[in-house]
C-alpha cells in the first residue's frame, strides 16, 4: 500500500513558498497577531535566502506577496502592503549583505536604511498626492494613534485618574512624540533589523552556516567620531531656537541609542566570557525591556567603553580566574 505523501514534500521550492506564504497570509488577515509575523519576516526571508538561495527565496516572496493580494483586495480588506513589501525586501537586502561578506554594521544599517527611506518617501508621495505638508500628515497620523491607544487603555481595567491623565495629556503626547518622530524611525528600524539579524543568525548557526563576520558581534565598538556628535548635539539643547533644538534631539537621541546597543555588546560580552547560563541572560533582557529605566547605566557603560576597555578588564579577570 502506498503511503500518502503531501505533494510539496519532496519540492523546496513548494515548502519554501508555503512558509513564507503562512507569514505573509498571517500579516494579511489575522488581525493583531499578524503584526508579530510581520516583523519577523526579514528574518525568514533571510534565513532561507542564505539556505535556499536568493533568487528563489525572492521568487517566492514575490508569487506568494501576489497570490495573497488579489483576495485582500477582493475582498476590500485594508491590508499592509507597503509595510509586508518593505520587510520582505529588507530581509533580502540583508541576505545580499550576508552573502558578500561585508561587516555586520553594513548587514544591519542597510536594510535599516532602506526601511526608513520607504517610510519618508511615504509620507512625501501622499503629501504630493493630497497638496499637503509631509509633516502635517505625520502630524496627523501620530495624533490619530494616540487617540487609538487611549480609546484601547480605556477598555482596561486601569484606575480612572490614569485613563483621565492621557486624555488630558494627550495634546502634549502628541506633541512631544512628534518632536521625536525622526530619531523613533531610525532607531525603530534599526532594532527591527538588528533583532531579525540575531534570530536569522541564531538559527543559521543550528543549521551549521556560519558568516565569520557575524561571530564578533560582542566585539563591536561605535565610531569615536559619534562622541563629537553626541557632545555637539547635547550642547546645542541651549540655543533659543525650536529648529535647532528638533534637530539636536533627534540626533541625540540616536546616539544615544548607539551607546546603547554598545552597552548591550558589552553585557553580551560579559555573559559569554563568565560563560552565564542561557536563562539568566534571557531574564536579563527581559527585564531590560519592561524597566526601561535600565538602559540608561548599560548606555552610560557604552558611553564609557570610549576610555575604558570593559572587554578587555573582563579578559583580564577571566584569564586571573
Amino acid at each position: 500500500m502506498k503511503k500518502f505523501s503531501m505533494p510539496f514534500s519532496n519540492n523546496p521550492f513548494l515548502k519554501l513558498l508555503l512558509v513564507i506564504s503562512c507569514f505573509i497570509f498571517a500579516t494579511f488577515f489575522i488581525p493583531v497577531i499578524g503584526s508579530l509575523f510581520l516583523l519577523v519576516l526579514p528574518m525568514i526571508l533571510f534565513f532561507n535566502g542564505i539556505v535556499s538561495g536568493t533568487n528563489k527565496t525572492a521568487s517566492a516572496f514575490l508569487i506568494s506577496f501576489s497570490l495573497l493580494l488579489f483576495p485582500a483586495m477582493f475582498l476590500g480588506l485594508n491590508v499592509p502592503v507597503i509595510a509586508v513589501f518593505t520587510m520582505g525586501v529588507a530581509g533580502l537586502f540583508m541576505t545580499q549583505c550576508a552573502i558578500h561578506n561585508v561587516s555586520v554594521e553594513k548587514t544591519i544599517v542597510y536594510p535599516a536604511i532602506f526601511i526608513i527611506t520607504v517610510i519618508c518617501f511615504y509620507f512625501i508621495y501622499d503629501g504630493f498626492v493630497l497638496s499637503a505638508d509631509p509633516w502635517l500628515l505625520v502630524k496627523k497620523d501620530i495624533a490619530a494613534t494616540i487617540a487609538e491607544n487611549v480609546k484601547l487603555y480605556s477598555q482596561f481595567p486601569l484606575k480612572a485618574e490614569d485613563i483621565n491623565f492621557m486624555k488630558d495629556n494627550e495634546k502634549n503626547i502628541v506633541s512631544g512624540i512628534t518632536q521625536i518622530f525622526p530619531s523613533i524611525v531610525v532607531i525603530s528600524a534599526t532594532v527591527i533589523i538588528w533583532i531579525n539579524f540575531l534570530l536569522g543568525k541564531n538559527y543559521l548557526g543550528r543549521a551549521g552556516i556560519i558568516f565569520p563576520k557575524f561571530t564578533a558581534l560582542t566585539r563591536w565598538k561605535a565610531p569615536d567620531l559619534i562622541i563629537w556628535i553626541f557632545i555637539a548635539s547635547g550642547a546645542l539643547f541651549f540655543v533659543p531656537n525650536k529648529d535647532m533644538n528638533f534637530f539636536s534631539n533627534n540626533v541625540f537621541m540616536v546616539t544615544c541609542f548607539i551607546y546603547l546597543v554598545q552597552g548591550l555588546t558589552i553585557v553580551s560580552f560579559f555573559f559569554q566570557s563568565k560563560k552565564v547560563p542561557l536563562f539568566f541572560r534571557y531574564l536579563f533582557y527581559f527585564l531590560i525591556a519592561v524597566q526601561q529605566i535600565l538602559m540608561i547605566p548599560i548606555a552610560i557603560v557604552g558611553l564609557f567603553d570610549i576610555w575604558i576597555d570593559f572587554r578587555k578588564f573582563f579578559q583580564k579577570d577571566q584569564t586571573t580566574d
